[in-house]
């Protein structure tokens, strides 16, 4: 029989076997906020003990008194703790006799494992790398809206009292709040130690705004001490420049940063763009990284990506760590990997898990002093940046898990893992093992799922598996644990980019010393020529789809250069874009597509060895060899336009030339229309408006190879996609029976479509040259001419056989009867014309133009210019060139004040959806922007009138509402508005019209009416769906 004693080493052994498996947190010691060390373990504790409470106890006290053991071994590597050693011998003591009395209690366990805890936490604390005397934290509930990419607007920010400095952090903590009296209430976000510690550089949001759409985030400075507040961007002498001249987007500055040179990296919506996966049925821009010096000028944009970047720190060499979203033809949700650059935008370089599906994102980076590692946080794209702390190797690898150790293995990587009931985030090294974190025992939400603001606590955690509670504000959450200490000022690193560039446009330059290096496995000699490829950012937050694939990005081919024997290509490409790079082949059909991007600063000259599949990315930088030749773009086959590539405009002439006598005309051989025809109908967000050719050639199986929205693989291979995949381009290439073989330039034309993913459109304009009717009178006369020129036939035919709406040059009717010398066909030889400058020609041409409608409305600063706005961010243009007051932006205040809301009641309302969806009425009023009143959708989707009726408590003279849309699915169009003292009866209307679709928070006024109850009765939906959704209402009264 095993003694007493005997069972006690058991336990000891079994948990020095598995001090390293860390389990959930003990929630009673978080909400007690007790002081102890988290219990790492407990599921091994509990199967020692299962059933019976005092061998749990026992087992729980094993498992705490070996982390004991193990916690001052670990100091004592660095210092000596000779007081301390003697204490865990007492304690051991205390162990073995209470292990001696037969008739131990659970009780006395537990309390003999607290004594340990607690000694184990002073030997942590002591540790000679926490020898510093006070901590800075930031207060602040979590987002309102729960998406990484949403998460910090100023719309969805919380007040908390923000930068707070901990004295005695390591026993009783004392708060001092530096924001106190300096500013309003508001809410920070990321704040960054100066290296002297000297100073905070912080991102702070204006709540004194009451319309949550007019909050905004811009980068301030203040001194430790609280002294020297100043307000860095936002502020009247910035110029709130927007990327291209575009104004679609509330600008907005936050994850500021300090840089060696004096100048600061952050975050910006400068660059005034959408994110391309979803319907812009909510306000949800991109942002990207940029640099400024702290006298607020200079800002300038360091990246040019298309998607969202996050959270830039400095690196111990000088170089920017930050985190970037890349999902060009490849999955949305699982590629936000960490990036590095220099302090001026130069040498960007993928540093981790670009290829990497798990974790889908790696947030909050920071080196790790005295190490070449970083700890990040390893988070979800469909929530805020919470998750799992990790430490990355990249010595091990730059993809995959195997440069990855999981510091808190207890929380699993979220949404590719699952959902954890407890998360970290904000994680600050302070050594290799040692780290201050933010921490919640509550469960980590996806998109969409309420949290409570004082979730988060500041914890130390540590690689033994110890977690240490440091502080707790019972009220709200608290995050971004700094060491308030100097710090080494990294090297800053000169600049590699001078601005200058020997061409009219800013330019940089590639060198590729072997396109054969690296996985790819081409052939030597296969790739005959580079083409570079401009990816451009969506414009707006609603956009028209681009492509049969949802989401497209879209393209623009800039040019191609020849690439030697040797594999080696330098060209000159344009400075400040988002560029790809694809390998073709003597057929210009591509061998091999990047699906990531990369850019060049003006005068910036980029080198790498070779195409690298494997990363995804370019490798590292140098400067190219004298000796190279530097070669200029050649422009791609077929005609130039502004705009990306459009399928109207480059392949449509192909087919009218070669396709449509028995695709479109009087036969549709292999039920195949070719023709340029699209149908007549507004655009809107969700249908593709292309022609018919296009939507005949896509749908085809096998013929035309898409990579498909979230169907991508993850990396390219040799010909995994486009031209070479599909049977379309080899059946034009070699041509066959019942196909002829296209002449070699329109052949380029095609494979230049089909490389880029078969997009229809080039741009996300809402104003589309391809969307042009025909008008009516010019069509007769068109007619008439050609009839009386070159006869019946053609005048007879379609109207999308003659003329190319999109590019009238290329009409059909210009180019059958003009010589193949001059250009043309040469198809029409009676009455056709032998150049250009034949009045026939110029004549014919004339005709073309005005049997052409103009375009009812033109973009405006990026936007559709259209009343109502379909691009969701008119509003923002309309609200000042400037962009310079965040209480401009909205729309109408109303006449009146607002009743204040708690005074409401419903009484009645005709749909609710509550079945797995908070769409209760109440929620129209509840101040929180993120819940909405929304009627019952799917299955049973009542249709309209939609009305809600509430009680306003007592009579006013009521003035009208105000009124903030969703921004997306269920926002009102077409409405009428009520007042009356019999909720069962109301009058006419006192208001009645269409709301403004995509000019944010407005009101309707009426004259002053008095009564106690009102009604809004929704007739329409902005999308011409059954459902109606209020996120905020307020009733509007004359005092």
């Amino acid at each position: 029989m095993m003694t007493r004693r005997g069972r006690w080493n058991r336990l000891l052994a079994v948990w020095m076997v598995a001090a390293c498996v860390v389990a959930t947190p003990s929630r009673a010691e978080e909400k007690a906020a007790d002081k102890s060390d988290r219990k790492d373990g407990a599921s091994a504790g509990a199967a020692a003990g299962a059933g019976d409470p005092i061998a749990a106890a026992r087992a729980e006290t094993a498992r705490r008194f070996d982390l004991a053991r193990r916690t001052l071994a670990f100091v004592e590597s660095s210092a000596a703790r000779p007081g301390m050693a003697k204490e865990l011998a007492s304690l051991a003591a205390r162990v073995a006799e209470l292990d001696a009395v037969p008739a131990s209690t659970a009780e006395a366990w537990t309390s003999l494992g607290d004594a340990i805890g607690a000694m184990r936490r002073r030997v942590i604390l002591s540790h000679p790398s926490l020898a510093f005397d006070r901590l800075l934290i930031n207060k602040r509930p979590p987002p309102a809206f729960n998406h990484q990419s949403d998460q910090y607007l100023g719309r969805y920010s919380g007040m908390g009292d923000g930068l707070v400095v901990l004295d005695s952090w390591k026993e009783s903590p004392r708060e001092t709040v530096l924001l106190k009296d300096k500013l309003p209430p508001g809410s920070v976000l990321h704040p960054d130690l100066s290296f002297d510690a000297t100073r905070v550089l912080f991102s702070y949001c204006d709540h004194t705004p009451a319309n949550p759409i007019r909050r905004r985030f811009f980068v301030y400075e203040i001194g430790i001490d609280g002294s020297g507040l100043r307000q860095v961007t936002g502020t009247d002498a910035d110029p709130f420049d927007g990327s291209h001249g575009r104004r679609s987007v509330l600008i907005e500055d936050w994850d500021p940063c300090y840089l060696p040179d004096g100048g600061f990296a952050f975050v910006s919506t400068r660059n005034q763009g959408g994110v391309r996966c979803h319907f812009g049925d909510r306000y949800c821009p991109t942002y990207t990284l940029f640099r400024g010096e702290l006298d607020g000028t200079g800002i300038e944009p360091l990246a040019y990506g298309e998607a969202n970047e996050w959270d830039p720190s400095v690196m111990h060499d000088g170089r920017i760590i930050w985190t970037r979203w890349d999902y060009i033809n490849r999955h949305d949700t699982l590629f936000q990997s960490l990036w590095t650059t220099r302090p001026d935008g130069t040498s960007p370089e993928h540093f981790y898990g670009n290829y990497t599906r798990n974790p889908c994102s790696i947030a909050e980076a920071r080196a790790i002093p005295h190490s070449h590692k970083v700890v990040a946080t390893a988070t979800a794209h469909h929530s805020y940046t919470a998750g799992s702390i990790i430490v990355i190797d990249t010595s091990r690898g730059r993809d995959g898990l195997e440069p990855i150790t999981r510091l808190t293995p207890e929380t699993v990587f979220p949404e590719t893992e699952g959902w954890a009931d407890n998360a970290y985030a904000t994680p600050w090294p302070i050594s290799e093992d040692l780290f201050l974190v933010a921490h919640s025992a509550a469960p980590h939400t996806s998109q969409g799922r309420a949290r409570a603001a004082n979730n988060y606590a500041i914890y130390l955690i540590d690689t033994l598996g110890g977690r240490e509670l440091i502080h707790r504000d019972e009220g709200m959450s608290c995050f971004c644990p700094i060491p308030i200490a100097a710090r080494p000022v990294p090297p800053s690193l000169p600049p590699l980019a001078n601005g200058v560039s020997d061409s009219p446009s800013p330019t940089g330059t590639f060198y590729v010393q072997n396109v054969y290096e690296g996985d790819s496995k081409l052939s030597p000699g296969s790739v005959k020529r580079l083409r570079v490829v401009r990816v451009d950012s969506q414009t707006t937050q609603a956009v028209p789809p681009r492509s049969a694939v949802l989401f497209e990005t879209a393209k623009k081919i800039l040019g191609t250069v020849p690439v030697g024997e040797d594999g080696s290509v330098a060209f000159r490409a344009p400075a400040g874009e988002s560029l790809l790079f694809q390998l073709l082949d003597g057929n210009g059909m591509a061998l091999m597509s990047m699906r990531s991007f990369t850019y060049v600063h003006a005068g910036e000259t980029v080198s790498c060895v070779g195409c690298h599949a494997s990363t995804g990315a370019p490798p590292a930088r140098s400067r190219a060899p004298a000796h190279v030749t530097v070669r200029d773009l050649e422009p791609t086959v077929g005609p130039a336009y502004e705009g990306g590539l459009s399928f109207a405009k480059t392949v449509q002439p192909v087919l009218d030339r070669y396709c449509i006598e028995c695709h479109g005309l009087d036969r549709t051989d292999g039920n195949m229309n070719l023709l340029g025809e699209i149908e007549e109908r507004e655009p809107d967000v969700s249908h593709l408006l292309a022609s018919t050719a296009y939507n005949g050639l896509v749908a085809r199986p096998g013929l035309v190879s898409l990579a498909v929205r979230n169907q991508e693989a993850d990396f390219s291979t040799p010909r995994d996609y486009y031209s070479h995949a599909g049977r379309l381009a080899k059946m034009l290439l070699d041509g066959d029976a019942n196909h002829a073989k296209l002449d070699s330039v329109s052949f380029r034309r095609v494979a230049d479509w089909l490389d880029l993913n078969a997009q229809f459109f080039g741009d996300y304009s809402w104003n589309k040259v391809e969307w042009r009717r025909p008008d009516p009178e010019g069509e007769k006369s068109l007619r008439a001419h050609i009839r009386g020129t070159l006869g019946e036939q053609l005048a007879g035919q379609p109207f999308a056989a003659l003329v190319n709406v999109a590019l009238p040059d290329e009409s059909r009717i210009l180019l059958a009867p003009l010589a193949e010398s001059a250009g043309g066909w040469g198809q029409v030889t009676e009455g056709g014309w032998s150049d250009r400058i034949d009045p026939g020609y110029a004549r014919m041409r004339q005709l073309v133009e005005q049997a052409i409608q103009p375009l009812a409305h033109r973009d405006i600063n990026g936007t559709c210019g259209r009343q109502p706005c379909l691009c969701r961010s008119c509003w923002v243009e309309t609200a000042g060139q400037t962009f310079g007051d965040p209480i401009s932006v909205a729309l109408a205040e109303g006449k009146g004040e607002p009743i204040p809301a708690d005074r409401y009641a419903v009484v009645r309302v005709d749909s609710e959806h509550t079945d797995g969806y908070d769409g209760r009425a109440i929620n129209a009023f509840d101040g929180n922007p993120a819940t909405m009143w929304h009627t019952r959708f799917g299955n049973e989707s009542p249709s309209h009138p939609h009305e809600l009726v509430l009680d306003l408590g007592a009579e006013f003279n009521v003035t009208g509402f105000q009124y903030q849309p969703r921004g997306g699915n269920g926002d009102i169009d077409l409405c009428e508005f009520h007042v009356g003292n019999d909720p069962s009866r109301f009058g006419e209307p006192l208001a009645r019209g269409s709301l403004c679709l995509g000019c944010g928070d407005q009101a309707v006024n009426i004259p002053p009416t008095r009564g106690r109850y009102v009604r809004i009765r929704a007739l329409s939906e902005a999308n011409g769906h059954p459902w109606t959704s209020i996120p905020e209402l307020r009733i509007l009264h004359q005092p």
